[in-house]
C-alpha cells in the first residue's frame, strides 16, 4: 500500500506540473483566460474482473481476486473469514530495457490462476504483463510482456509442471493490428514460448485451459476453439456447437472431470454455455443462462456447482440436469439481480463444520460462503478492501449546473460543483463514454451493449435514480461515444461491437419514450458514428472510419444529414478524404456548419455537405492509427463570445470567420465546453477549470 500511494503521489504532482507549466502565464496575469487546478477526479471503485480459490500448501483456503485501478492490486483474502490479508499492487518500480514504464502498472486484470504449489499468476490489461506471485512471496514478480505489442493478457491455466499458459490482444503498435496469440511462460526456464497466431481473423486468444496434456484455445471476435500439443504445438479445430454465431467469443473455459465448460459470450445474440466432452471432442450439453467465469470442483459424480442466471447451481453433466440452490446471495444482492458472474468459485471441506461448503464472489468485492448441508448462504463485503483510483472517462455539464464525471472500466460517478468546489461521490458501477444534460436530467451512454441511463438530479441518488432505459446490443452496438441533446430528442452515436461493421445512430424522445434507431445507410463502408449535432430538425452526424473494430479496416471520416422527422437520410459528404474519422461538428450563430477530424478544422454546407474551406493544425498519420477515441474531440459554439471552442490533445478556442485557433493551448484529453465562460477540462486525471471571457 505504500508503494501505491507514492505511485499515485508521483503521478498527481507530475500531473500539477503541467498544468503549472502550461498555464503561469496566464496564473499570473488578472486577465481572462484564468485557470484553476479543482483536483484529482475522486473516481474510485472496487472492481475485479478476474478471481480464483484454492486450497494452499498450508491447507488454508484462499482467494485471489485482481482489482483495476491505476494501478490495480492483487488482494489476497481468508475465505473463510472474508477479511483482506494482503493487497499487492501490479507493478514492479523501475522501467524495464524498451519498454512502457512498468511503474505505471496494470490497470486490472481478467485472469487469476493458481497452480497446486500455490503460485499464483496473473494476466494483466494495460501494458500486457504477466504477474507471479509464488507461495509465501511477499511481492508479486513481473515476468514483463510476452511481445512488443501485446496490450491484454487473458484467462490461462497451468499444467502439472507449473507452465502458465495464456492468450493475448496483440493491441500496441502501427496498423493493422495482429492477431492474438498463445503463449506460456515456464518457471524452469524462465522464459516465454510463442505458439504463435490463429490467423488474421482472430484478434484476440480470449481464454486458454489446460487438460489431459492438451491446450485448448478459445478464439475471438470470430467464433473459434483450437486444441494445441503443448510440446509439438500441434493443432486441431473443434467445430464450434450447432447453431452457434460466428461473432461470438469462445470467451471463459473451465475443465473438470473430464469436461470442457465454455461460454461463448459477445455479438448481437445472447451468451450461452457449452459443455464438451475431452474424451470424443464432442459437444454434449448447451446450458442456457451459464454466467462463467469459474465452476467448483467436480465431485465423485462429476457435478459442479456454476452461475446460472446469477443464481447458484449445480449442474450434472451425466444427464445435463440443472438443480437451482435458491441461492442469489444476500438480500441487497438479489435485489439486484443475484450472484453475477461466478468469480473464484471452489468446493471446499471446512473442518470447522465438517463438510464441504461453496466459496465464491463478485466483481465488486463480496465474498459469499454457501452450505449445501443446511441449504443457507452468507454475503459479505470483503473485509479491507480498498478502492482504486480510476481513470475519467467521461465529462458534461448537468442541468444543475455541476460538472459530471464517469470513469473507466469500473465506472463510477462523481459531480463537481463550480459554486461551492465540492465533490459528490456515486456508487455508478458502470462505464459510461458519453454524457448529456437534457430538459432537466442527465442522460449516460453506457458500455457494454450500448445502454442509455437517464439520470434526474433533482431527485434522490438510488437504486432507480438512475435507471436503465434500454440497450442496443440487438443492433450490433457496444460503445456509445456521442450522447447529445438534439431538439426533443437525445441522440446517441455508437460503434458496434467488434464482429459487426456498422455504427448507428439512435434517436429517443423521452416524452413518449420511443426511439429509432439507423445501423446500416448513414455512410459508406465500415465505420462508427462519432459526434452527432443538431440544427432546425435536422440530425448531422459525422463517422470514424479508422480501426473499425470488426476486421481493422480503414476509411475515409464522413459527414451525414438526417432528416429526424422522416429518418430519410438528406446527404452524405467525404469533406477530407485523406482523414479518416469526422470527430466533431457544431453549428455557430449563422446557421454555418463546422467539423473537426483530429489536427483539421473545416466548414462545410449545411445544404450538402461540400468542403467550403479547412484549416490543418497539425499532420496526423490515421494510417498507423490502431484506435481512435472519440471523446478526444469536443467542439461546440459558445454564443457568449462567438467562438468556437475544442479539444485535440489541446485546448482550442477557434475562430469561425477565419478557422485560426486563438489560443492558448492548455494539454487536455476531452473536456465539457458548453456555452459559458468557464469551460472544465480532463488533464492528467485532474479537472482543469479555464474562465475563457
Amino acid at each position: 500500500m505504500h508503494m501505491r500511494t507514492r505511485l499515485w503521489r508521483r503521478l498527481l504532482i507530475a500531473g500539477l506540473a503541467v498544468v503549472a507549466g502550461l498555464s503561469a502565464t496566464a496564473a499570473s496575469t488578472p486577465t481572462t483566460p484564468q485557470w484553476w487546478n479543482r483536483g484529482t477526479i475522486p473516481l474510485y471503485s472496487t472492481t475485479a474482473a478476474g478471481g480464483e480459490t484454492a486450497r494452499m500448501p498450508d491447507g488454508t483456503v484462499r482467494t485471489y481476486l485482481a482489482f483495476s485501478g491505476k494501478p490495480g492490486y492483487l488482494a489476497e483474502i481468508d475465505t473463510s473469514t472474508k477479511r483482506v490479508m494482503r493487497m499487492l499492487p501490479l507493478y514492479v518500480p523501475g522501467p524495464p530495457s524498451g519498454e512502457v514504464p512498468a511503474d505505471l502498472g496494470a490497470q486490472g486484470a481478467w485472469g487469476v490462476s493458481i497452480d497446486k504449489r500455490g503460485t499464483v499468476y496473473v494476466s494483466t490489461y494495460g501494458y500486457g504483463h504477466v504477474y507471479r506471485l509464488p507461495w509465501r512471496a511477499n511481492v508479486v514478480e513481473d515476468l514483463g510482456r510476452p511481445s512488443p505489442r501485446t496490450s491484454f493478457t487473458w484467462e490461462g491455466d497451468t499444467d502439472q509442471r507449473g507452465v502458465f499458459y495464456f492468450g493475448t490482444t496483440e493491441g500496441f503498435g502501427t496498423a493493422p493490428l495482429p492477431p492474438g496469440r498463445l503463449f506460456s511462460w515456464d518457471p524452469a526456464t524462465r522464459q516465454y514460448r510463442d505458439y504463435g497466431d490463429f490467423g488474421s481473423k482472430y484478434l484476440y486468444v480470449r481464454s486458454v485451459e489446460v487438460s489431459g496434456g492438451k491446450i485448448y484455445a478459445g478464439l475471438g471476435q470470430t467464433t473459434a476453439l483450437f486444441q494445441v500439443d503443448p510440446r509439438t504445438g500441434k493443432r486441431v479445430e473443434i467445430p464450434p456447437p450447432p447453431g452457434m454465431p460466428t461473432d461470438k467469443y469462445t470467451y471463459q473455459m473451465e475443465d473438470e472431470a473430464g469436461y470442457l465448460y465454455i461460454l461463448f459470450a459477445g455479438g448481437t445474440t445472447e451468451q450461452v454455455g457449452w459443455v464438451l466432452d475431452l474424451k470424443t471432442l464432442k459437444w454434449k450439453w448447451r446450458i442456457p443462462g451459464y454466467m462463467g467465469q469459474t465452476i467448483t470442483q467436480a465431485d465423485k459424480q462429476g457435478r459442479v456447482y456454476l452461475n446460472i442466471n446469477s443464481e447458484l447451481t449445480l449442474f450434472d453433466p451425466r444427464d445435463g440436469s440443472l438443480t437451482p440452490t435458491g441461492f442469489q446471495g444476500g438480500a441487497e444482492q438479489a435485489d439486484k439481480g443475484g450472484l453475477g458472474a461466478g468469480k473464484a468459485l471452489a468446493r471446499l471441506v471446512d473442518k470447522r463444520v465438517g463438510h464441504e461448503l461453496i466459496y465464491g464472489s463478485t466483481g465488486g468485492g463480496d465474498m459469499w460462503t454457501y452450505d449445501p448441508a443446511t441449504k443457507q448462504g452468507t454475503f459479505a463485503y470483503a473485509d479491507g478492501l480498498v478502492g482504486t483510483p480510476t481513470a475519467p472517462r467521461s465529462l458534461a455539464k448537468g442541468p444543475d449546473g455541476r460538472i459530471y464525471g464517469g470513469g473507466y472500466f469500473q465506472g463510477g460517478l462523481v459531480a463537481y460543483d463550480p459554486a461551492t468546489t465540492k465533490w459528490t461521490e456515486y456508487a455508478f458501477k458502470h462505464q459510461i463514454e458519453g454524457m448529456s444534460a437534457h430538459n432537466g436530467k442527465m442522460y449516460f451512454g453506457v458500455y457494454p451493449n450500448a445502454q442509455l441511463w437517464e439520470y434526474d438530479p433533482a431527485q434522490p441518488f438510488g437504486d432507480s435514480n438512475p435507471k436503465k432505459l434500454f440497450e442496443l446490443k440487438d443492433e450490433g452496438q457496444e460503445r456509445p461515444w456521442a450522447v447529445v441533446s438534439a431538439g426533443p430528442y437525445v441522440a446517441i452515436g455508437t460503434s458496434p461491437k467488434n464482429s459487426q461493421d456498422n455504427g448507428a445512430l439512435t434517436l429517443y424522445d423521452p416524452a413518449t419514450g420511443q426511439r429509432r434507431t439507423w445501423n446500416s445507410g448513414l455512410v459508406e463502408g465500415a465505420n462508427q458514428i462519432s459526434t452527432v449535432t443538431y440544427h432546425d430538425g435536422i440530425i448531422y452526424g459525422g463517422s470514424l472510419g479508422c480501426c473499425n473494430p470488426s476486421d481493422n479496416s480503414k476509411h475515409p471520416g464522413q459527414v451525414f444529414a438526417l432528416d429526424a422527422a422522416t429518418g430519410s437520410v438528406l446527404w452524405r459528404s467525404t469533406p477530407l478524404p485523406e482523414e479518416q474519422g469526422v470527430n466533431g461538428l457544431t453549428f455557430d450563430g449563422q446557421g454555418r456548419l463546422f467539423g473537426m477530424t483530429y489536427g483539421t478544422v473545416f466548414e462545410i454546407s449545411p445544404t450538402d455537405g461540400s468542403l467550403i474551406r479547412s484549416v490543418k493544425e497539425f499532420d496526423y498519420n490515421w494510417s498507423v492509427v490502431t484506435g481512435f477515441q472519440p471523446r478526444a474531440v469536443n467542439m461546440e459554439y459558445d454564443p457568449g463570445d462567438g467562438a468556437i471552442y475544442a479539444t485535440n490533445g489541446r485546448t482550442r478556442r477557434i475562430d469561425p470567420d477565419t478557422l485560426i485557433d486563438m489560443g492558448p493551448n492548455y494539454a487536455t484529453g476531452f473536456a465539457a465546453i458548453s456555452p459559458g465562460p468557464n469551460k472544465f477540462y480532463v488533464q492528467n486525471g485532474i479537472l482543469l477549470e479555464v474562465k475563457w471571457y
